[in-house]
Order: C-alpha cells, then structure tokens, then sequence
C-alpha cells in the first residue's frame, strides 16, 4: 500500500508552514464513533449487552469477520467520496485530519479479516487529497 510509505517532502513541509491551514476533521470513517455515525450502530439498539457494538472492535466482535468487513466496506465507499473532497477544496479546505486504528496496518483480533480493504481505501484518499491540492494528517488512535 502506498500510505504505508507515504511520507511528506521538506518543500511539503516548508509550503504548509507558509500558508494558513483551513482543515475538516474526516472522524467516524475509518475509526468508529456512535456519535458520529449512528445509521451503523441502529442495528443493535434493544440487543443484550454481549451483543451491541460501541466501536470498531466491538462492531467486528458482534458482527463477525464477514458481515463486519462487508458492512465497513459499504460504509467505506460512502462515507466519503471523491465528490465530498472535491467540495470541500472548493470551499477552500487544504487539510484533511483522518482517525486510523493501528489495526489497519498490523491486523489482530478482532480486526483479521473484519477491516480488509482500509489501506486501499486511505490510499484512494490520499490519491484524491494530491489531485485537489490537500494535505493529509494521519491521526492513529
């Protein structure tokens, strides 16, 4: 995956001290937050406690391996989209601050197999931030 050797140049760094950063928090598309994505923590309102999810483990626990990771890669391809990064740059956004798990990169239980797919889709991120003139923070949680 390109992200995981992605890294910023000295002219980057340079060119993002000299101008004012204007930046949208990307929260509750690759990390898991209730709060902030509820339509996908619904299904277990009125469940045993054994059996609702709060966040991204207990959303793979519940939902297990298949139906999880089916559930997260909808979510993935709608969530956020081309099409929202392309608005935001109109609106003259140039930094894009993205929650990851460090579960992407170094899958362990119960995350095996339940977030495949994440690093392409942080790669398609950053393919979109670079044609649109952002920056990207990488915030691991």
């Amino acid at each position: 995956h390109n992200c995981t050797s992605w890294s910023a140049s000295t002219a980057d760094s340079r060119s993002l001290n000299q101008s004012k950063i204007y930046g949208v928090n990307l929260g509750g598309w690759m990390v898991l937050e209730p709060w902030v994505t509820p339509s996908l923590f619904y299904q277990f309102l009125g469940q045993e406690k054994d059996s609702v999810a709060m966040d991204t483990l207990s959303f793979c626990q519940v939902l297990g391996v298949s139906e999880g990771n089916r559930q997260l890669r909808q979510h993935w391809d709608t969530w956020l989209t081309e099409d929202h990064v392309a608005q935001l740059a109109s609106l003259g956004i140039n930094a894009l601050r993205l929650p990851v798990g460090d579960w992407m990169w170094e899958p362990y239980e119960p995350f095996e197999g339940c977030t495949d797919g994440a690093l392409d889709k942080i790669d398609e991120l950053l393919m979109w931030a670079e044609r649109y003139d952002m920056k990207v923070l990488i915030d691991m949680h």
